[in-house]
């Protein structure tokens, strides 16, 4: 398991309740009832920021063995990687946050005066909320309904998988509930010092909990089009607060995730140095797809580049020159752009000469500390908005609004990464962030260019401009692939269709029965090509 998430885990309250298990062993470990000495010693604001501590679930090691392949954002070295070691790994960070919130309701329930820890179970519930909704988009059914529950009773050890048409209403209807509940009311304990994510900032809460509702209600339009069309119009119609006009000094308000820098103690983490550089894993370097998204020629001058985000996802190769590798990997690469830690410099040019293409930037990699683990941002939120009203989705069509929050969507996304370089003491050489008129040829650029008047040409260009922002989300860029159909696709690198993660093998040996009714014993291949809810 890599650094990061062994500090992660060794910050839970319950990862020492369940002696460690729920990292290396099945569900039925982690649902072990705690002892009663362990309960008289946690406290409401240990399992609150054990929740809040682990709130992304990482595991770069699966999106660059996995996600960015399928997804047409990276080929991979090994096209056979050992992706189905790694799947489990959000099963396995997620339940044990499950345990901990149940056993924080119960906690508050318990007081002699719950209702001043009301703010607290609904920040709770919005963090809960963003994890098993990633959860469903990466299984599909899960154990959710009587999981983490164990302290309930023995009947809860081996709970059953719920329908995940369900779980998507209750989360959804939970995520409103906790955002109308929040009070700015003197009464409410304020638990800022124990909340790793917002720092008990509620109007940050409300936020999130919102850009989440909108971002479902556009994933569930086609299954769900009256729930849908019920949520959309009660955040865009109601004014309900949303991510927008994100601050450079305050990135994580509108741009939300785990930020290690703003953890006391600050989390070191290993997230791309960790896979980017261990070259039986990925060697990443920039595709020929994404390339042909942000620049109009293959000059190796870097004339053609015409999307300023290029400066900061990547760098020229060990000749100064900007050179895409070829989406299929037909092409393969060598060198080491990634030297040994401790630099804090890539490698002279000229002193790699086996580093043929250009490379995912060093300082990216090199970054353990400023570099945040996105779960929503306020780019995603425009791109949602600029769905919304071109397909006329529980609002009125109004393609020059639909324009309006596309070319927000591309202006945050690239406002956002140049303030991240400028924030960080890790990037030695920044970036010089873009003019207006650089930012003008950008969204006047043919590929990007906006015509509402075109359906098919603006949703295509929507899904491709969201795909392209969420290069550093890969869960989400998943999730845009498999929606719409409508991202870009190299010609001659056709990875395999996976449609959703196996259920961990554990599962199959502690939770046999309910996963044999889940599964009817499939093998790991044959659940993949399950489609989760939500697609076409």
């Amino acid at each position: 398991m890599k650094k990061n998430q062994k500090i992660i885990y060794g910050l839970l309250v319950f990862g020492m309740m369940t002696g460690g298990t729920a990292c290396k062993k099945g569900f039925e470990e982690i649902n072990t009832p705690y002892k009663e000495s362990s309960v008289a010693t946690v406290s409401i604001p240990g399992l609150f920021n054990g929740i809040a501590r682990t709130l992304t679930d990482e595991d770069n090691t699966l999106y660059v063995s996995l996600f960015y392949p399928i997804t047409n954002q990276q080929g991979v070295q090994n096209i056979q990687a050992p992706f189905l070691n790694y799947t489990s790994s959000f099963w396995r960070n997620y339940y044990p946050s499950l345990f901990n919130y149940r056993a924080l309701l119960k906690k508050i329930g318990e007081q002699s005066n719950p209702q001043v820890f009301n703010n607290v179970k609904y920040m709770a519930t919005i963090m809960m909320a963003s994890k098993t909704l990633h959860m469903l988009d990466y299984y599909g059914d899960i154990p959710y309904s009587t999981a983490g529950m164990a302290m309930d009773g023995q009947e809860f050890y081996r709970p059953k998988y719920d329908k995940q048409a369900d779980i998507y209403r209750s989360v959804l209807a939970d995520l409103k509930a906790a955002a109308d509940g929040i009070s700015n009311g003197s009464d409410q304990t304020n638990i800022s010092s124990s909340d790793s994510f917002l720092k008990n900032d509620l109007d940050a809460y409300r936020k999130f909990a919102n850009a989440l509702r909108l971002r479902y209600a556009v994933r569930l339009f086609g299954k769900e089009q009256a729930l849908a069309t019920e949520i959309i119009s009660d955040i865009i119609g109601g004014n309900k607060p949303l991510p927008n006009n994100q601050s450079t000094s305050a990135l994580d308000r509108s741009n939300f995730g785990f930020w290690p820098s703003l953890v006391t103690p600050v989390v070191i983490t290993e997230r791309q140095w960790y896979t980017f550089r261990e070259t039986s894993v990925s060697n990443m370097r920039m595709s020929s797809n994404v390339w042909a998204q942000m620049s109009s020629n293959n000059n190796t001058n870097g004339s053609g580049i015409f999307d300023p985000r290029v400066y900061v996802f990547f760098q020229t190769n060990d000749a100064n020159q900007w050179a895409a590798q070829p989406q299929d990997r037909s092409v393969a690469d060598g060198g080491t752009p990634y030297p040994n830690r401790g630099t804090g410099v890539r490698n002279p040019i000229g002193s790699d000469p086996n580093n043929k293409f250009s490379a995912f930037n060093y300082f990216l990699a090199y970054d353990e500390v400023y570099f945040p683990y996105l779960i929503i941002t306020e780019s995603d939120v425009h791109f949602l908005k600029a769905e919304i009203y071109q397909r006329g989705m529980g609002v009125a069509k109004n393609t020059a609004s639909a324009k309006t929050e596309y070319e927000a969507g591309i202006t945050s996304s690239v406002n956002f990464w140049y303030a991240y370089t400028q924030n960080s003491a890790r990037w030695l050489t920044k970036p010089v962030a873009p003019t207006a008129i650089q930012m003008t040829a950008l969204l006047n650029n043919p590929l990007v260019l906006y015509n509402g008047a075109n359906d098919a040409d603006a949703l295509k260009k929507i899904a491709t401009q969201a795909w392209l922002s969420t290069l550093f989300e890969p869960a989400e860029a998943w999730a845009i692939v498999r929606r719409t159909g409508l991202t870009p696709k190299d010609a001659n690198y056709a990875p395999a269709v996976i449609n959703k993660l196996p259920y961990p093998d554990d599962e199959s040996i502690n939770n046999n029965a309910n996963w044999q009714a889940q599964t009817g014993g499939a093998s790991p291949t044959a659940q993949m090509s399950t489609k989760v809810y939500w697609m076409p």
